[in-house]
Parts: C-alpha cells; sequence; structure tokens
C-alpha cells in the first residue's frame, strides 16, 4: 500500500496544481480532516482508495469541481450537498445573506417575515438567511425539479424542512403569496455579451443555472415584469449580477422601478455584485 505522502506526491505529476483541493479530496476519502494528513504522511492508503483518489485528481485536472467529486460545498459556515443539477455556492453569495440580515437588523417582522428565494438552485442562500436568523419561513422557487430535489434534501439535514415551502416555478409564476423578503441568484452569464466564464465551469455546471439570454440579464428582466404584475411588493428585494453588468443592470432598475430606492453594492473585491431595492409597502407586513 502507499503512504499518503507519496500519494500526493503524484498529483502535480497528473496535472493538478490544485495541492489543497487534492489534499481535501483525500482526506474526504480517508474520513479524516487535513490535519491528519500532515500528522501521519507514512499513513498507508488502501488500493482501492488509491485508485479513487487518483481518478478524482485526473478529473479535477480536466476541470471538475471539487465539490462534485466530495458532493457538498461550504457556504456561509453551513455544509450544503451539491450534484450535477446545482450551481456550486460560491462565497461572493455570502452577501446577498449579510445584506438580508442588515436590513431586518432594523425590522420587527419576526415569526411574520416570508422569505423568497428566486431560482434557489442547492437552497444556499434561502436556507442560510433562516439558519441565521432563527425565525421566520421560506419559500425557495425553482424550474428545475432536480435541482429542488438537493434543496430539499439541504433542508432537511439543517433542520429547517418544516420552515421552507419549495415551488417548481418559471420564476416568480408560481408564487401565489405575498412575502416580505425577494432574493435571487438567476443565472447571468450572457450568450453573447458578458460572456466572462470559465470553461470548466461550463463544462461541468448545469447550463439551465449559468446562462441568462443574450446578455444574461432576460431573467431578471422577466421576474421584474412578473414583479410589477403581483398586487404586492416585498419590502426588500435583492438579487446578483455579475462582472462588468452594472451599467445594463441599473437601466433595468429605473425602468422597472422608477421611483423606489434602488443601489447596487460591491462585493468584497469591490466588484459591483449585488442589487437591492427597497420598497417600503405595508400591505404584506
Amino acid at each position: 500500500m502507499i503512504k499518503v505522502e507519496q500519494l500526493l506526491g503524484q498529483v502535480k505529476e497528473i496535472g493538478l496544481t490544485d495541492r489543497l483541493a487534492a489534499e481535501v479530496w483525500l482526506a474526504e476519502l480517508l474520513e479524516k480532516d487535513r490535519a491528519f494528513l500532515f500528522a501521519y504522511p507514512g499513513h498507508r492508503v488502501s488500493p482501492a482508495i488509491t485508485e479513487k483518489f487518483l481518478t478524482g485528481v485526473q478529473e479535477m485536472a480536466a476541470g471538475k469541481p471539487l465539490a462534485q467529486l466530495t458532493g457538498h460545498k461550504e457556504f456561509y459556515g453551513l455544509d450544503f450537498r451539491v450534484n450535477g443539477d446545482v450551481l456550486i455556492p460560491r462565497p461572493e453569495s455570502e452577501l446577498l445573506v449579510e445584506l438580508v440580515k442588515e436590513y431586518l437588523d432594523g425590522h420587527g417582522y419576526g415569526g411574520r417575515l416570508v422569505v423568497a428565494d428566486v431560482g434557489t438552485g442547492s437552497g444556499c442562500i434561502l436556507l442560510a438567511i433562516l439558519k441565521t436568523l432563527g425565525f421566520g419561513r421560506g419559500i425557495g422557487l425553482e424550474i428545475s425539479g432536480k435541482a429542488l430535489e438537493v434543496a430539499r434534501k439541504n433542508a432537511e439535514n439543517l433542520g429547517l424542512a418544516d420552515k421552507v415551502t419549495w415551488l417548481e416555478s418559471d420564476l416568480l409564476s408560481g408564487l401565489t403569496e405575498p412575502v416580505q423578503v425577494m432574493v435571487a441568484n438567476l443565472p447571468y452569464i450572457g450568450k453573447d455579451r458578458f460572456h466572462f466564464i470559465a470553461e470548466n465551469v461550463a463544462k461541468h455546471e448545469p447550463e439551465v443555472a449559468l446562462y441568462g439570454g443574450s446578455d444574461g440579464l432576460e431573467l431578471y428582466r422577466k421576474m421584474f415584469a412578473q414583479l410589477k404584475k403581483k398586487h404586492w411588493k416585498p419590502d426588500f428585494l435583492a438579487g446578483e449580477f455579475g462582472f462588468g453588468q452594472q451599467e445594463e443592470m441599473e437601466k433595468i432598475l429605473k425602468k422597472y422601478f422608477r421611483g423606489h430606492d434602488y443601489r447596487v453594492i460591491p462585493d468584497l473585491a469591490g466588484i459591483p455584485r449585488v442589487f437591492v431595492v427597497e420598497f417600503y409597502s405595508q400591505n404584506n407586513v
């Protein structure tokens, strides 16, 4: 049997430059933490685990994300199940959770709070909000039934199954009740303009979760048009968009939400990342 240090020594030769990913993958297979690898470099690895490890390293060298090998990804300090049917949670999206928390700190919704997450995917944003707040309930809207299966499992794992209603819905089409907070991380990669996407992401993550029409913002236009037809509006609306799309997003916000307070907020890297609209509605509180 091969030793841990010898096995990890093959990673670079195979063509994977991300040593950390390889260490996480091996620790996962051994059902240990990464510290174990450094504490016991001479630990002997079984042939079965060695084969699975090397196969995974080859797949990662070809662009497959680590999370699709391990089947889970951390988001906002919580562990989420993921697979090829959902977008892998990104740390940038944690800003949406932070903004919702910041908004709710100044408002006394308590148990009356209903949060809708449009295009919920794995459910990570909605579930992180509810888990962190400790109150309110959620509605996860998602066009992919397979993605909703993942979201349901994540809700169960986090003890939130009874706090969320999952709806297979084309954006807001299935939402029939008022909500106070609405978040969205819709696909925003453009087929023509704003086509900023890494090759491995395009190859390995679900297309339905990536592309949003010609300029990447078609689904937001559609969602905003649906929202305008509702007899109610959320008090707080926030959504994520992509690199270089600020100017176009602001045009869209002005078109649909003229007369309301809207703004664009940068992420920790200083890149404009999230829009926020506040309606100050009283009819759904």
